[in-house]
């Protein structure tokens, strides 16, 4: 295939690898699988090209370019993702060192950002008619198809070598110690760190309609509502486990709708529609939840990802406000 569209298929290419991938945190329940399988198509579809890249990347190192920097750093950052990712979704490397394949993909797709940006930018090619060709898209249609196939023959070699990657859940995660809560890893998104509070004098603020009251974790208790909910990581883990507290329809006002903004004693926070699965839990699996998983409180959200299960919860604020009007994920 010759430069230009090689170099034209990877432009469309990896924005789309990246936002995909970008979606597969955002996107929960049973949506997630396909995403992540649109992602890993287009993952391994970079893979095809990589042949003919390589052509065009020999042919730019014997030159001296003031940019050529960024572009092995472009490079590295985008081979760095595709190893991690394939190694996560196989199973042959889940993590080492405290540290997720899945975390170093997230990480080497970023850092290949920056020096996306200023090789598109240093490199501009005006758009030609050709470029939207029939031949230019029946080969894009190719690429797309051989992709596709190799996803499809990875999953197969998975299955039949009864790798680890067989039995991942849809969001592409992995079994971590369902029912055994002291297994489960103790992961916080970001910077947010384990604060000290005191579960005694502990009180969490529920405001509704200028209306507000404190409950304790021994009134939390004592309600005893059940849910037993995946908490599906972002980091790469997901474990089932029986959370017990009460939901926050109950401590609303009956026929309560809308959405209600959670906050945590760290400042973070999430907005998210009032349904009757939000859980604010004291206890997972018959036992009082540890300062690592959110005690005194933490909030259980079926169906989405695990940044939305704030941790250390000490007010809730029920409006109307349209839930989906925040940063898509959170800054802190």
């Amino acid at each position: 295939m010759a430069g230009r569209a090689t170099n034209l298929a990877l432009l469309v290419l990896l924005p789309a690898a990246a936002a995909s991938g970008a979606a597969t945190f955002l996107v929960g329940g049973g949506t997630v699988g396909l995403v992540v399988i649109a992602h890993g198509v287009l993952g391994l579809t970079l893979l095809v090209l990589v042949p003919w890249k390589s052509i065009i990347v020999r042919r730019g190192l014997r030159r001296r370019r003031a940019d050529q920097l960024m572009s092995v750093i472009l490079a590295t950052g985008v081979v760095a993702a595709l190893a991690t990712g394939l190694a996560h979704s196989t199973g042959l490397l889940i993590g080492a060192a405290g540290v997720s394949a899945l975390q170093v993909h997230v990480a080497a797709a970023l850092l290949a950002l920056v020096p996306l940006l200023v090789h598109v930018r240093h490199r501009r090619a005006r758009v030609r008619r050709t470029d939207l060709s029939r031949r230019n898209l029946l080969r894009m249609g190719l690429l797309l198809g051989a992709g596709s196939a190799s996803y499809g023959a990875l999953e197969v070699i998975a299955a039949g070598l009864s790798l680890p990657g067989a039995r991942r859940r849809a969001s592409g995660s992995y079994e971590r110690s369902s029912g055994k809560p002291d297994g489960m890893p103790t992961t916080s998104w970001l910077l947010d760190e384990i604060p000290s509070i005191d579960s005694a004098s502990w009180r969490v603020s529920v405001r509704s309609g200028g209306v507000r009251r404190e409950w304790s974790v021994a009134e939390i208790r004592a309600v005893g509502e059940r849910t037993s909910a995946i908490l599906d990581c972002t980091g790469g883990w997901w474990s089932r486990q029986e959370w017990s507290g009460v939901r926050l329809s109950t401590l609303l006002p009956p026929g309560a709708t809308g959405s209600v903004e959670v906050t945590s004693a760290t400042g973070y926070r999430r907005r998210l529609p009032l349904t009757d699965d939000l859980l604010l839990a004291v206890d997972v699996s018959g036992t009082p939840l540890s300062p690592e998983h959110g005690a005194p409180a933490r909030l259980v959200v079926p169906g989405r990802r695990g940044y939305h299960w704030v941790k250390w919860v000490t007010r809730v604020e029920h409006d109307h406000r349209r839930w989906w009007v925040q940063v898509p994920f959170p800054l802190q």
